[in-house]
């Protein structure tokens, strides 16, 4: 007891002599439990002194006597650089953030109202009646020449394409072939077949109809306001080719048979190494989509000529552009609502790098040492009396809540 009095009273003169902790920004070594003891003599157990010498650890200026110097200004730099590059990166962000809302913002908001502009002056053109048709009736009636001659060829083409696949009679043909037997095995139609009067031209010419229509119907759908129309169009076009290529399979496996049946060799035949399948797919399937380009081409020559329908073209055109226009508009403001929260979380991570610049330690491990130890020493002094039970509660509860701030969980070494 009489040794720890005689350090207090040295500690004593010591601090007299020194600067006090909250106004010295310089670095104290001691040897900390002995120091805790020899404080807690001097503050008589004060719990609010105990916080305050625990503030004073935490900030860097008491260390224990074994404290590095030159580990702490490595600890330093290292922090500083990490500020440093907060710093550049809050600065590009600021900036970007600058660019969008003063440059690209504006510059979105101008093109929608230039654009509603456009779309109330066409308005006033069909009003004033000064929208000129671009209406080629020469152009016109070519395309729809041509869309009326493919019409009727699709139509007969497929009328003799499924008679050939499905209702050409191999045995009678082949006993009314005569000297045209190598011209009937070669042939990939019956043309004959589609004008002689039966009960199967009913199924000939419906089924033509029916290949027909489903090439149709990828125009229409191209032309509808559903989102998906290009999907559905593609797999309407898919299955007009998977149709074709069927039918095409058909026709050439019924040469292949007739070859047989009139004793001509075909043993290596593979319908897709056939001339006869792809002439079948190249007449009808290329003929199709040569025939849609067509339709398509008249549907729009002819719009030209209501100059309504040309005004609503332009108009709905200017309406898609301020669409995605607005779009964009969204874009750019939701992107300075992210840099807006960027900034601010990178300005919470400055505050506390800074505030850890502040109070940098060699690291957290060593100054939860150096705390525990000081309190270790501060409590061997009030253990020393019991008039001191009091105290001794006070700074339990302070310690605690100290530790539980600074590092969420009591140091188990005191428990």
């Amino acid at each position: 007891m009489e040794t720890h009095t005689t350090n207090a009273a040295e500690t004593t003169i010591e601090m007299q002599e020194q600067p006090n902790e909250s106004s010295d920004t310089s670095v104290k070594k001691v040897k900390i439990s002995d120091y805790g003891y020899s404080q807690a003599g001097l503050h008589q157990g004060d719990a609010t002194s105990l916080t305050a010498h625990l503030g004073y650890i935490k900030e860097g200026h008491i260390v224990d006597e074994g404290f590095s110097e030159h580990e702490n200004l490595l600890g330093k730099k290292k922090v500083a650089a990490s500020i440093q590059e907060k710093e550049h990166e809050k600065i590009k962000l600021e900036s970007e953030k600058q660019t969008v809302d003063e440059v690209k913002i504006p510059a979105a908001k101008n093109l929608v109202e230039e654009t509603k502009e456009e779309i109330q002056q066409v308005k006033i053109n069909i009003a004033e009646d000064r929208i000129k048709s671009d209406f080629q009736p020469m152009r016109y009636y070519t395309y729809l020449t041509l869309t009326i001659l493919l019409s009727i060829y699709l139509i007969f083409f497929y009328a003799s394409a499924i008679n050939s696949a499905f209702f050409r009679n191999a045995q009678s043909l082949l006993a009314n072939a005569g000297t045209d037997i190598t011209m009937l095995l070669d042939s990939i139609f019956d043309p004959k077949g589609i004008f002689k009067p039966n009960a199967s031209l009913i199924f000939t010419y419906f089924g033509a109809f029916l290949f027909f229509s489903i090439g149709l119907l990828p125009h229409g759908i191209l032309t509808s306001e559903n989102k998906n129309r290009k999907l559905y169009a593609g797999l309407l076009i898919a299955g007009a080719f998977l149709a074709d290529a069927a039918l095409a399979y058909k026709i050439d496996k019924g040469i292949h048979d007739l070859k047989i049946m009139a004793g001509v060799p075909d043993a290596d035949w593979k319908f897709y190494l056939s001339i006869n399948f792809y002439l079948v797919l190249l007449f009808g399937f290329c003929a199709y989509l040569v025939w849609g380009q067509m339709y398509e081409m008249v549907i729009k020559e002819k719009s030209k000529k209501n100059t309504d329908i040309k005004a609503d073209i332009i108009i709905n055109g200017l309406k898609d552009t301020m669409k995605e226009q607005k779009q964009e508009l969204q874009q750019l403001e939701v992107r300075v609502k992210q840099l807006e929260a960027e900034i601010d979380i990178i300005k919470q991570q400055l505050e506390k790098l800074k505030k850890d610049l502040e109070t940098a330690m060699v690291n957290p491990d060593e100054l939860a040492r150096n705390l525990a130890s000081f309190y270790k020493g501060w409590r061997q002094f009030l253990m020393g009396s019991s008039e001191f039970e009091n105290q001794r509660k006070e700074c339990e509860a302070a310690y605690n809540g100290f530790i539980s701030n600074l590092f969420i969980k009591v140091p188990q070494s005191l428990n």
